[in-house]
């Protein structure tokens, strides 16, 4: 039986966060969510409601309307689909380079296997969670690729230091939450206190709702 999805939508947008920001990419939005992020802006993606069901292959299909390379599996949280290292692979191997977005709580041996099949062809972004005490699975930290932490009233320096000793490593980037100028003048001053540290941190706002994309 062929793998099924539960899929929120799958559209063609530029890139507006991270390292990517600019991109044409492709985006397969999985429903389903185990966090409740108050400042969440993609509720829809797990309410139950708003999701259809697709083969692995009418996905496939979707993506290859677009002439970009770049997909990107995000959510909700993606890894929470089950089957979801299968369509790790499909993308991969339909010759697509792989971003995909997590709150970094969720993994296991299946997506583990999934990701050491594709490597290097993968982005894995991990933007940590206030509601789990900005945690990741343990498991995880390893395959991770850029570390994205959204500035609220409630995160600080302390919480970011978590995983200090990778920064030197992979990139960190302090997203203003909303782009609310109090947000993005935290950013700043916490990228000022992470410099003295010797970590480098890129600012980088939310750049689609700049242009009107969401």
């Amino acid at each position: 039986m062929e793998d099924i999805f539960n899929i929120v939508e799958i559209f063609y947008s530029v890139e507006g966060e991270g390292s990517f920001v600019g991109y044409p990419t492709v985006f397969v939005r999985l429903e389903g969510c185990n966090l409740r992020c108050e400042w969440c802006d993609t509720t829809y993606s797990y309410d139950g409601k708003t999701f259809k069901q697709l083969s692995l292959k009418k996905i496939i299909e979707e993506i290859k309307k677009y002439r970009t390379k770049r997909v990107c599996i995000t959510g909700g949280e993606p890894l929470l689909t089950k089957n979801v290292d299968t369509l790790i692979k499909a993308v991969v191997k339909e010759g697509y380079y792989l971003i995909i977005e997590t709150n970094g709580t969720v993994f296991n041996n299946r997506v583990e296997e999934a990701l050491k099949s594709v490597y290097p062809n993968f982005y894995l972004v991990v933007s940590p969670k206030p509601e789990v005490k900005y945690n990741i699975n343990q498991s995880l930290l390893k395959y991770i690729n850029e570390f994205k932490f959204v500035v609220d009233e409630y995160i600080t320096l302390k919480d970011i230091l978590k995983y200090e000793s990778l920064y030197k490593l992979k990139p960190l980037i302090l997203q203003p939450e909303r782009n609310k100028k109090e947000f993005i003048k935290k950013a700043l001053k916490l990228q000022e206190e992470l410099l003295k540290k010797d970590i480098e941190a890129r600012v980088i706002p939310q750049c689609q709702k700049f242009m009107g994309l969401m």
